[in-house]
């Protein structure tokens, strides 16, 4: 039975012309209290003028598990209500754009909470990276020793602000137990060509030394850790194909209605994916290079009417340990378009083509290397007559205007449009390209010359090539390190006994790969363990993931 004190409330009822108010007595209404309800009065019997540091405490210690237990016992057949905050570097202290960002989050947690939602409001720490590295080396310490101290510190720090967190939930991407399943998604991304290995120019922070982002690269062209001006250095990196999932990503934008801003801004980040990519295999005068090359086609329904594939001059082809390095070498002049003695063999149509060299300095968007289709674009018909190139003609109109292809094997006598869609969906389930993508776009590169990361699963052998480290071997776990200066190399590279181990395929000798990922990768699926983090079996229950796949709202 709930305690009732009636009031009588004094209200405006109506105002004048004149502006004169008139006032009435309204019904008395129940202000309710519990008997349970605890406060400063219910103690004393009277208002303290102090709020004193040992009374907030005493407070604090009484309401907080009262609050945690409802966090913990909210029912799982309420509609749920998912507030994600981005999770903090374990730098060691809160600052100001943590409190900001985790009161908000806590107070759309508990409104959502009183609207009758189950709420989950996790927290973990995004504990991996350069700052605690570069921390840890400046002190002298072990990076794992100085993060769990952070965390530790801050844990506290969260709890003094009287944060309520699911911290039941709490993951932390540098133990074993949260890494182990990053190591197995790359795996699977491994396994299935999805993850791979290349040289590529990359941004370089000489300080530092490790391969930087563009994203960690500010507007004069500078680390945003060390203020160093970035270099330009070639390097065989790894890469996730991000690309082949453009066009799904940019569709999947209509999927959020009410997100108005974001939508056009990642929009434009994408782009138009109206051409994909084409797998090529080298030759040097008619030999096999053992070199592959993927190159753009802009319109992917012309490709039978290609006449060459064109590479810039800062191509790795040109620059890194290429086996066609010579020739292209050989025929490269400054300044002009050079027809080499390379060809590229499309594994989709099965036709050759000459390798040339642009004397462009930048194709559209991102793009290293493009397909030349003379009968499809003016500039590269200009370019195919200048070097004497056999051109195909592929389209022809009738009186309509409606443009068919010809000359193109099986696609023969299809419309434009029917041919697009019927190349692009034969050359993905051929896994030769075909994958819808922008100019815009390049593939992630998450491989850092760094310690304090989660090893790439991954071992290199003379035999086999690079190999996927078996899932039941998983996780790699970091060994300890006297030393975490890498000079201009991976740290992990000193480690002699870890790096040396057996190929799981042959059991020959091989080497471990011994750089690390992006912390991005493991902050890319966080929000999926949160919902399962103690299952040892599996990533995540999609049984128990099922219910918060969707974000109600996100925090950063």
């Amino acid at each position: 039975m709930q305690a009732s004190v009636r009031r009588l409330v004094l209200c405006p009822l109506a105002a004048s012309r004149s502006g004169h108010i008139s006032y009435g007595l309204l019904r008395p209404v129940g202000c309710l209290w519990s008997p349970r309800t605890r406060n400063l009065f219910s103690e004393t019997g009277v208002w303290e003028t102090a709020y004193k540091t040992e009374t907030r405490v005493r407070l604090e210690e009484w309401w907080q598990p009262r609050i945690m237990t409802q966090c913990r016992n909210d029912s799982s057949n309420k509609e749920k209500f998912y507030v994600l905050s981005m999770f903090p570097y374990p730098s060691g202290r809160l600052h100001m754009g943590h409190v900001r960002v985790y009161t908000i989050s806590d107070t759309i947690g508990h409104f959502q909470r009183m609207r009758g939602r189950q709420v989950l409001n996790p927290m973990g720490w995004d504990a991996f990276g350069l700052p605690a590295e570069n921390a840890a080396i400046e002190r002298g310490l072990d990076p794992e020793e100085w993060t769990k101290s952070n965390i530790q510190s801050m844990r506290e720090q969260l709890d003094s602000l009287g944060l309520c967190f699911n911290w039941d939930r709490e993951v932390t991407t540098c133990l074993p137990d949260y890494y182990r399943w990053t190591q197995y998604l790359f795996v699977k991304l491994f396994e299935a060509g999805l993850a791979y290995q290349k040289e590529a120019m990359v941004n370089w922070d000489p300080v530092d030394q490790t391969v930087l982002a563009d994203e960690q690269v500010d507007e004069n062209g500078c680390s945003w850790r060390s203020g160093a001006l970035v270099e330009q250095k070639l390097l065989t990196q790894w890469f996730i194909k991000t690309t082949n999932y453009a066009k799904p990503l940019l569709d999947s934008l209509a999927d959020l209605p009410e997100w108005y801003g974001v939508k056009a801004m990642q929009a434009n980040w994408i782009g138009d994916c109206t051409g994909c990519y084409f797998d090529f295999k080298l030759k040097v005068n008619g030999e096999e290079s053992g070199e592959n090359l993927s190159a753009y086609c802009s319109s992917p329904e012309t490709v039978f009417g290609a006449a060459y594939v064109a590479i810039l001059p800062s191509h790795r082809l040109l620059h890194g340990r290429s086996s066609v390095r010579s020739a292209l070498e050989k025929a490269f002049q400054p300044g002009k378009d050079c027809l080499t003695e390379v060809t590229a063999k499309n594994l989709f149509t099965g036709l050759e083509v000459p390798l040339v060299i642009s004397r462009e300095e930048a194709f559209d968007g991102h793009l290293e290397s493009v397909i030349g289709v003379p009968d499809c674009r003016e500039e590269d018909l200009s370019l195919a007559r200048a070097l004497n190139l056999r051109c195909t003609t592929v389209l022809t109109s009738d009186e309509d205007g409606k443009q068919t292809l010809i000359n193109s094997d099986e696609f023969s006598g299809l419309t434009r449009e029917q041919a697009f869609d019927a190349i692009t969906q034969k050359a993905s389930e051929q896994k030769v390209g075909g994958h819808l993508t922008s100019s815009k776009l390049r593939d992630w590169l998450i491989s850092r010359q760094r310690y304090w990361g989660t090893p790439i699963p991954v071992v290199h052998c003379g035999s086999c090539g690079p190999v996927a480290v078996p899932e039941d071997e998983l996780p790699v776990t970091l060994p300890k390190m006297p030393s975490f200066k890498g000079k201009g190399a991976s740290p992990l590279e000193a480690a002699h006994d870890w790096v040396n181990c057996r190929c799981p395929r042959c059991k020959g000798s091989a080497r471990r790969e011994t750089d690390t990922m992006d912390t991005f990768v493991d902050s890319a699926w966080y929000y999926l363990r949160y919902t399962d983090p103690h299952n040892t079996d599996r990533y995540f229950s999609s049984f128990l993931c099922s219910g918060w796949i969707f974000i109600s709202m996100f925090r950063y």
